[in-house]
């Protein structure tokens, strides 16, 4: 679940639409009638709501359902003598995969969360397949006809490469942001790659469970099926209504975007939080008030009514390919927590001291943050938090001494609304699932079990290719099991070898009952939250081996599960099973390495200063990305690196015990546990009492997600949801055709315009630490980009920021309006 202090450290590009609405009580003819109605070779790309509950009188039952939703983007053919595992496919899909895993790596420094989705490369290497299959000599660099196989596996291997690993937030934060200097590259590697691979033997030992049986639709899978049959079908051709083909429409839109991006990112970063409130207050002396509900800034307010015309705020939000009703549920959760229960929460100060934190700031407050704060509410820098321990020098653990000095050390407002939502979500999602599946997943269950010794259709094709070994799975789950034990105990990763095998025991009772419901129903429950509580009590004041235990016991399911989806599409378009192994294997293992080493690479290219030896810099040195980091309103803070060191900091070396216990400040957000449980139970009986009213699109999990990550800017949540009503309702109600063609390649091209225009800004304009290339300080580009503060302090904050560009260096005692 990507929610509450972990949406730093969460997937994006695998984490956007989880939770599915609840079922309409629909007649089973209806249903039929409705899926026989789409054609196999037309894009359908919000498949998961086809996915109806009936009242089934026996197993048998469900499995024809299934049959109908897939039968309508599946075919039921093969042709066995389709190559798949070729040349052209691995050379396409490792290429691909290689630069988006390099790109979405540098994207992860970003303050606001962007990513260039997988789906890219299924328009990409399209044509790339079909000139290589031209210009190749025949023969084994070129079987033929560049096929939907090829394609299949091409993005199989992108789509595993394409989300740096969790491991990142890990390697990153001790070795870098914590100075824990003597903590290897080659040890990162391992852990990254260990991490990665660890949940791929879980994959394979459930795919009889979990991929084989037709109750097990996996239906997000079917929107790209959808888009592979088109792609090599015949309606992307001259002679229809809309006679554009979806690459000259994706290339003309990346283009436009392209050029767009400039805009927000360098000439005019205005367009990018447009605050409506700030611009009748930013003067007036007496605007606290306003500046918390009107900036949208790191360490300032809510951003209510702000909006922005920044695509890269609008992308972790898949507005375009995100069903409406869930971004409805979303937006109205995002609404509520944010404009109103956090204002109300803050000027109450309901937790602690609220007003108090962040006071000597520009703002006089700090909220929009996920910083740790001392008691009279002054930042704290999370180095400060550890030292290493006199048994064990590899070993990170609480200075006992600066937290009691310090204590009870406070979070954000925010911060705080997202742990307490993080734990309803976690309890709601279980509530829901129970009660508008359990009865649906308890039937296809059993009819799963059943069908194990009754292969559909799709199995029975599958049938003509060699079946992977059970024992090449079990050797990857014991390789990785043996190298994860030794890079965690003696890597410096400080996590027990004891502490390995229970991340084990907690994926291996998880992954098929977690992975049944994903399956039939779209919805993932994380099992982060629980997994930070239970070592966080087991070890408590190790923030290092709290903080790996978190990255096992998480990866080892959600990237089995992750897996096994990619095994489901595979199953689907018959790739044949042992191309499949390879092509996820390799392409996971090569993605680890990528991502771990250009991280690494862009940090210390970065270079560092020579600074005192104290807590904050106990390595003698500040790494300049660092500084970087300092400076929010660049737009490259690192902020889900900080989130995730924080939440390292509050469960691992401050602890659960001491930061949730009843003595602290925080305690009441553990009633997020109760509230989690009860809140589900109320649209379902009141859909139970009126059936044809709207309470079956109220899902309680997804207004509680709250993906706002604290730290990032604020200005979009209004922009995405008008975004997804213009094209998800108005487009698709009155230009269905041209929405079914080019909806998911408009976004695409979104994506990738604005993905290779900010890459280069930043390799152009930010890469060089001492030679910063800001573009000239105008209205449009002020020291606040928001203009919220005084107009003086905008020129100040101007100054300070052209004086120390090109090379040059600011002295603010030279500045005397400033000084």
């Amino acid at each position: 679940m990507c929610g509450g202090q972990d949406c730093g450290g969460c997937h994006p590009l695998r984490a956007k639409t989880h939770i599915k609405a609840a079922p309409f009580p629909t007649q089973k003819t209806a249903a039929r009638t409705k899926m026989a109605e789409v054609k196999a070779n037309e894009p359908e790309f919000h498949t998961e709501e086809k996915l109806q509950t009936v009242d089934a009188a026996n197993d048998d039952d469900y499995i024809d359902e299934i049959y109908e939703i897939i039968d309508a983007v599946v075919p039921r053919t093969d042709d066995p003598t389709l190559p798949a595992n070729t040349f052209r496919a691995w050379f396409l899909g490792l290429l691909f995969g290689i630069l988006i895993c390099a790109a979405n790596t540098i994207f992860t420094f970003r303050s606001n969360s962007f990513a260039i989705t997988p789906f890219v490369t299924v328009l990409l290497a399209y044509p790339c397949g079909l000139i290589m299959a031209k210009v190749l000599p025949a023969g084994m660099l070129n079987p033929g006809k560049f096929n939907y196989k090829e394609h299949a596996l091409i993005y199989v291997m992108t789509s595993c490469m394409a989300s740096p690993p969790y491991a990142l937030y890990n390697i990153v934060g001790q070795k870098y942001q914590l100075y824990q200097t003597d903590l290897s590259l080659l040890s990162g590697f391992g852990f990254a790659i260990v991490t990665q691979c660890f949940g791929y033997g879980f994959a394979g030992l459930t795919r009889r469970y979990l991929v084989r049986p037709a109750a097990m639709l996996w239906p997000s899978n079917l929107a790209t099926i959808a888009m592979l049959n088109s792609l090599h079908g015949h309606d992307d051709g001259q002679g229809t209504r809309y006679p554009m083909t979806r690459y000259k429409f994706f290339w003309l839109v990346s283009s436009a975007m392209f050029f767009y991006q400039l805009l927000p990112s360098y000439i005019m970063p205005m367009i990018g939080a447009l605050s409506v409130i700030c611009w009748f207050t930013n003067n007036k002396t007496d605007n606290k008030m306003a500046l918390v509900l009107g900036s949208t800034s790191y360490g300032g307010g809510v951003g209510l009514l702000s909006f922005t015309l920044d695509w890269s705020l609008c992308n972790v939000y898949a507005p375009i390919t995100t069903p409406l009703w869930a971004m409805m549920n979303q937006f109205l959760g995002l609404w509520l927590f944010m404009w109103i229960v956090t204002p109300i929460l803050w000027y109450t100060e309901a937790f602690y001291k609220d007003q108090s934190i962040g006071s000597s700031s520009e703002y006089g407050f700090t909220i929009n943050s996920p910083s740790t704060f001392t008691k009279n509410g002054k930042r704290i820098s999370n180095t400060k938090f550890v030292i290493r321990s006199p048994e064990d020098r590899s070993s990170l653990i609480l200075n006992q001494t600066f937290y009691d000095e310090n204590k009870p050390i406070l979070i954000t407002t925010y911060f705080a609304l997202e742990y307490a939502n993080s734990f309803i979500v976690f309890v709601a999602a279980l509530v829901h699932v129970g009660l508008w599946y359990g009865k649906d997943i308890w039937h296809r269950f059993r009819a799963t079990l059943k069908d194990l010794d009754r292969d559909d259709i799709h199995a029975t094709l599958m049938d003509a290719y060699p079946e992977v070994p059970d024992w090449w799975f079990m050797l990857v789950l014991a390789l990785t099991t043996i190298l994860g034990i030794v890079v965690c105990q003696w890597g410096g990763f400080d996590l027990p070898w004891w502490g390995t095998i229970l991340a084990i025991l907690l994926a291996l009772v998880s992954i098929i009952p977690i992975g049944t419901i994903q399956a039939i129903s779209g919805q993932q429950i994380g099992l982060n939250v629980m997994s930070e509580f239970l070592i966080g009590l087991l070890l408590p004041g190790r923030i290092s081996a709290v903080m790996a235990f978190k990255t096992f016991s998480y990866m080892a399911m959600y990237q089995g599960l992750f897996l096994v989806a990619d095994m489901k599409l595979g199953h689907y378009l018959k790739v044949p099973p042992r191309a499949m192994f390879l092509a996820q294997l390799v392409s996971t293992i090569l993605g680890a390495i990528v991502s771990t080493g250009s991280a690494a690479l862009i940090y210390e290219s970065f270079g560092k200063v020579e600074k005192p030896v104290s807590p904050q810099f106990p390595a003698g040195f500040q790494w300049l990305m660092q500084v970087q980091a300092d400076d929010p309103a660049s737009g490259w803070s690192s902020n889900g690196y900080n989130t995730f060191l924080s939440a390292g900091a509050i469960w691992g070396a401050i602890a659960p015990a001491r930061f949730f216990g009843p003595e602290s400040p925080y305690f009441k957000t553990l009633l997020g546990f109760a509230v989690g449980a009860v809140l589900p139970v109320i649209p379902w009986y009141l859909h139970k009492i009126q059936p044809n009213s709207f309470w079956h699109l109220v899902n309680i999990p997804l207004i509680f997600i709250f993906p706002a990550a604290a730290g990032g800017r604020r200005s979009d949540l209004i922009t995405p949801l008008i975004i997804a009503v213009l094209v998800n309702y108005f487009v698709k109600k009155y230009r269905n055709t041209w929405w079914k063609k080019y909806a998911y390649v408009m976004s695409a091209a979104f994506d990738s315009g604005t993905g290779v225009m900010l890459l280069i800004l930043f390799f152009m304009v930010q890469f060089n630490a001492k030679f910063q290339m800001p573009f000239p300080a105008w209205f449009m580009n002020s020291g606040d980009v928001e203009r919220c503060l005084p107009d003086a302090m905008l020129t100040c904050m101007e100054h300070a920021v052209m004086g120390a560009a090109y090379g040059n260096e600011y002295l603010a005692e030279q500045d005397p309006a400033c000084a």
